[in-house]
């Protein structure tokens, strides 16, 4: 088996340690284990181990869970980073504004949705031009 999870692991001699401790101090776990999530994989082999779940990787997936749960589902961030007397600042974090093309794109389309029944279920995506050309103009063309 790889190394320990530390805090984050639970497991044997560490009661009493807040689970997820090491994930919340580590950054490339938590990318780590955000790839194990997509990708369904154990921990072990993202590391190059064979692919079989090891008691250590159940364990680092079920604290990666219960570290997700607790994040803002919105700004997905964790009140003890807000929280002083939880070693936080009130100051954690700043906001940045930025413009994204694609998302202004969406919301001007989205505008144009009818209000009710006309305009439930109807999604808006973003496809790359020559590809909706290929999908709209090829009728087009044939008549």
């Amino acid at each position: 088996m790889g190394g320990g999870l530390g805090g984050a692991a639970g497991g044997p001699g560490r009661q009493g340690r807040r689970p997820g401790k090491r994930l919340t101090a580590d950054p490339r776990l938590r990318a780590e284990l955000e790839l194990c999530e997509r990708y369904g994989i154990p921990h072990s082999r993202l590391l190059g181990g064979d692919g079989r779940w090891s008691d250590l990787d159940r364990t680092k997936a079920l604290a990666w869970q219960q570290w997700q749960r607790t994040l803002c589902p919105d700004c997905r961030t964790r009140a003890e980073e807000w929280d002083p007397a939880k070693g936080g600042h009130q100051h954690a974090y700043v906001t940045d504004t930025v413009r994204c093309p694609g998302c202004e794109l969406i919301a001007q389309e989205r505008d144009q949705v009818p209000e009710g029944r006309p305009g439930y279920g109807i999604k808006i995506t973003l496809l790359p031009r020559l590809a909706y050309e290929a999908l709209h103009c090829d009728g087009a063309e044939a008549g």
